[in-house]
């Protein structure tokens, strides 16, 4: 039985389905998490073959080791090198166990102080990590500047819960289609709202659709007194599955954005999507017109085309987008995440 060391920041609910697919797959997993300062009140659940710890209940990276050294894991997987301890666990693992250890990477190439990582990316990342473990396309080019060879670079690191989320059935839609405009994630700046909203409210017919943002966040207040616009809280999976299916389409209109798994979640649910091209899972998961459109980051005005280009279409074009959505969402699951990290193994 394969023993996997994970080393981790704030854990969310796909992280956990790829734990299972591991286990199933006959792997134990140990999984050491950040449980302060959390942006989410997500907590994972208990089960079989899968152990947690507290990231603060190590008080040193000595302290860690000799959870290592107890394990004695046949790979490590570490969430980036943003926790200093992880890194320096990472070196001393490399140093006195010849096992891979991988780092996911969901971060673009954009220059400026990248460039430090690049130059010191001998001494760092490289020391730190046998691979690295990407989300997909864009990230490639990152990973490549910092000196990892392409054997070097995993792709598809991240996965919604595609079962779960293949419940909705996009038949639904067939007899009713609901004109609902679905956003779901943080109220964040990087996120794009503030252009969203300026663009919806500029909007002289909507065609009958509505709005809904679902999230929490610092922007909350900005996000009031727009016409046509409904907010709810966040809230746990199973009850995003009913706002999916009750759904016409999703947007995501970023500034900023790595990956966006939501993008993939909205895919498994059969929507057509409208997203910023900045999002990285759009090179997945979003054909532009064919399963949805894409839009300049930060510009009200294609923001707008796009919704209205969208919102008049006849539906049975809305529907064959769903159809072509829910085709896109197999290109990465669960099982492909585990299957990328056991071939290190074998």
């Amino acid at each position: 039985m394969a023993v996997i060391l994970v080393l981790y920041t704030e854990l969310m609910p796909y992280n956990v389905v790829v734990f299972r697919a591991l286990v199933e797959r006959g792997c134990r997993m140990h999984v050491v998490l950040w449980d302060t300062n959390k942006l989410t009140p997500y907590h994972p659940p208990m089960e079989q073959g899968i152990t947690y710890y507290n990231r603060s209940s190590f008080w040193n990276v000595d302290h860690l080791n000799i959870l290592v050294q107890r394990l004695r894991p046949d790979l490590v997987w570490c969430a980036g090198w943003i926790d200093p301890m992880y890194n320096e666990a990472c070196v001393w693992i490399r140093k006195n166990f010849r096992i891979p250890i991988i780092a996911s990477s969901d971060t673009q190439w954009r220059g400026g102080k990248q460039w430090l990582n690049v130059l010191t990316a001998r001494f760092r990342h490289r020391r730190w990590f046998s691979h690295l473990f990407v989300s997909g396309e864009p990230q490639v080019v990152y990973a490549r500047k910092l000196g990892f060879r392409p054997e070097q670079v995993l792709m598809n690191n991240l996965s919604a819960d595609v079962d779960l989320f293949h419940q909705i059935d996009p038949g639904f839609r067939e007899h009713v289609y609901p004109r609902r405009l679905l956003y779901m994630g943080r109220f964040a700046k990087a996120k794009g709202l503030h252009y969203l909203l300026e663009a919806w409210k500029s909007l002289p017919d909507r065609n009958g659709w509505k709005l809904t943002l679902i999230g929490n966040g610092p922007e909350y207040p900005k996000l009031q007194g727009y016409p046509d616009v409904e907010i709810k809280d966040f809230m746990p999976q199973e009850e995003l599955m009913k706002e999916l299916e009750q759904s016409g389409a999703f947007i995501l209109p970023s500034v900023f954005e790595p990956w966006a798994l939501v993008i993939h979640e909205a895919a498994c649910s059969g929507l057509p999507i409208l997203a910023s091209g900045c999002c990285g899972a759009v090179s997945c998961f979003v054909k532009d017109g064919e399963n949805g459109f894409l839009f300049t980051p930060g510009d009200k005005r294609a923001i707008r085309q796009v919704i209205e280009r969208f919102i008049h279409l006849p539906e049975p074009e809305w529907l064959q987008m769903g159809k072509k959505s829910r085709e896109l969402s197999y290109l990465i699951t669960p099982s492909v995440v585990a299957e990328r990290i056991l071939t290190l193994l074998k």
